[in-house]
């Protein structure tokens, strides 16, 4: 009975979230879905985490949304009520707090993935003791349906701020900040001041501002223009001349590197594929494929500079 009626609960959730997104924040959600996590339950799964009794009755079961890449909504009840576990509980200054750091240690979600939280205790006899069918009855009241979307409302609210915030940046916004963006793939300004070359910068800056923006195809051909950057102020910082008249295209670029031993095989093959992914990348599908490819050529920036530039 406590599963399905907590299932119930995130049926509800879901749904209301879905209402008013389709409702109020249909044009930020077309450009950019992925600042709506809850929209899209295949990516959702569900914590049921229960607490000791210790901390006192109204929290002792703590329902968790956490963003989980092709989880279906997979529900897992999580015992956190051994004694043990709050030897150090007075360091913490919320019980969410406290979630957060015992379930990173334990390997479960890492704080950035939570999309929402709501306190089951409250309902906990309800959930243990009526029927699906009775509790379905129970909770879709108009008091209980107002308390739902009124939550629902504030997170989609929240999530449609933070888009409005985003999109409203000027693009040298995102590459100075880049790590304060859930979308973030990597430090990039780490990479920037590891690099420390204007052009670089400014590509960079252009890059991550069209990714930013679900423009991956710009984003793509841009990050390839990053990487040939960077391939040319490799050759340069060990010495070798790179003249107007050489070739700069990103394949020649790698096999140069390889040729002067700066570079292993397996790197200059990395390069390559990146070549043929951004010459490639106008033909392919749009959406998933393209950002796939910005995040390989990131990737790939990002052990460069790594290797390098530190």
């Amino acid at each position: 009975m406590f599963e399905e009626n907590v299932k119930t609960v995130v049926t509800n959730f879901i749904s209301i979230y879905n209402q008013i997104v389709n409702t109020l924040y249909r044009p930020a959600y077309s450009t950019n879905p992925e600042a709506f996590r809850l929209k899209d339950p295949s990516n959702i799964k569900i914590y049921v985490i229960q607490l000791s009794p210790l901390l006192g009755e109204n929290d002792e079961f703590q329902l968790y949304f956490v963003h989980e890449k092709d989880k279906n909504l997979e529900y897992q009840i999580i015992d956190l009520t051994n004694d043990k576990l709050y030897e150090d509980y007075s360091k913490y200054g919320t019980i969410k707090d406290f979630i957060k750091q015992k379930m990173s240690e334990k390997g479960y979600f890492e704080g950035p993935d939570i999309v929402y939280t709501y306190n089951l205790s409250f309902i906990k006899q309800q959930l243990n003791t009526l029927s699906n069918d009775e509790f379905k009855e129970y909770i879709n009241n108009e008091t209980w349906y107002s308390s739902y979307y009124n939550r629902m409302l504030d997170l989609v609210g929240l999530e449609g701020r933070s888009y409005v915030e985003h999109v409203n940046h000027p693009a040298s916004y995102y590459a100075k900040d880049a790590t304060r963006y859930s979308y973030s793939l990597l430090d990039l300004k780490a990479i920037i001041d590891a690099v420390n070359d204007e052009d670089f910068s400014y590509q960079m800056d252009q890059a991550i501002a069209a990714y930013e923006n679900s423009l991956y195809l710009a984003s793509c051909a841009t990050l390839g223009v990053c990487l040939e950057t960077l391939c040319k102020l490799l050759l340069q910082k060990k010495g070798e001349k790179v003249k107007d008249s050489d070739a700069t295209m990103l394949d020649k670029l790698g096999q140069r590197l390889r040729e002067k031993k700066i570079i292993n095989y397996k790197l200059n093959s990395r390069i390559d594929v990146c070549y043929k992914v951004r010459n490639l990348s106008s033909h392919t599908s749009p959406g998933k494929v393209l950002q796939g490819d910005c995040h390989f050529i990131i990737a790939t920036i990002n052990e460069i500079v790594d290797t390098y530039f530190k």
